[in-house]
């Protein structure tokens, strides 16, 4: 089996059986995030992956189904993680924590690394991309359409329009930390991300819960 099989097993399917070496776990995941860092994602094969971690390669695949896998876990591990945005005292200190965590981790050396082969991947790999997005936008959508429904006091059944502003709001946040990263040099994007919040601030308070935008009160002189 080369560096870039996979086998049929699921995630949940490779927990069951014998109970795994968090050892073992812990190893590899800290070499995988080393090499991505160091060397890039096409050279951070299984067989890398098992020599930094000092344990054999029949034990990263009984763990893992794939390369894919195992960095998806090592890049992203963070899901265990207690959010920086659920003390969020309102919306505009919700979207300033969401951007400024966001833009940290996807500008984190291993996880520009392994970005591209991960997008890649994605297209053969539905359940990594779900995952990612349930697991990370799922929570913070919920939390932030909370926070939306307290500060613009929405009346009852207008519960829809706050969590369809919060996804709105998460895809911007993800996607917009994701490809800042991936395309700008950290020097060149200062100025993006110091504007990141104010612009999406500025969509979320004009949002109606009819989807519009709240027209701005006319002059005296308009009658």
């Amino acid at each position: 089996m080369t560096s870039g099989e996979e086998t049929t097993g699921t995630a949940a399917e490779r927990r069951r059986g014998r109970p795994r070496s968090a050892a073992i776990d812990d190893a590899a995941l800290a070499a995988a995030r080393e090499l991505l860092a160091e060397v890039g994602w096409d050279q951070t094969t299984m067989v890398a992956i098992a020599d930094r971690a000092g344990v054999g390669k029949p034990a990263l695949y009984r763990r893992w189904p794939s390369k894919t896998h195992l960095v998806f876990e090592a890049v992203f591990g963070w899901v265990d993680e207690a959010t920086p945005v659920a003390d969020a005292t309102d919306a505009a200190d919700w979207i300033r924590r969401s951007c400024a965590y966001s833009l940290e981790l996807f500008g984190r050396p291993e996880v520009k690394a392994a970005l591209p082969g991960l997008l890649a991947a994605f297209r053969d790999r539905a359940d990594l991309l779900t995952t990612l997005w349930t697991d990370f936008g799922g929570p913070g959508v919920g939390m932030l359409a909370d926070v939306l429904r307290a500060d613009e006091k929405r009346h009852e059944g207008e519960g829809e329009d706050a969590t369809l502003d919060a996804q709105a709001t998460m895809l911007f946040i993800v996607g917009g930390a994701m490809v800042l990263r991936l395309m700008m040099a950290d020097e060149d994007a200062a100025g993006v991300v110091a504007r990141m919040p104010d612009i999406l601030l500025g969509g979320v308070e004009r949002a109606q819960p009819s989807g519009g935008v709240k027209r701005a009160r006319p002059s005296p002189d308009e009658g």
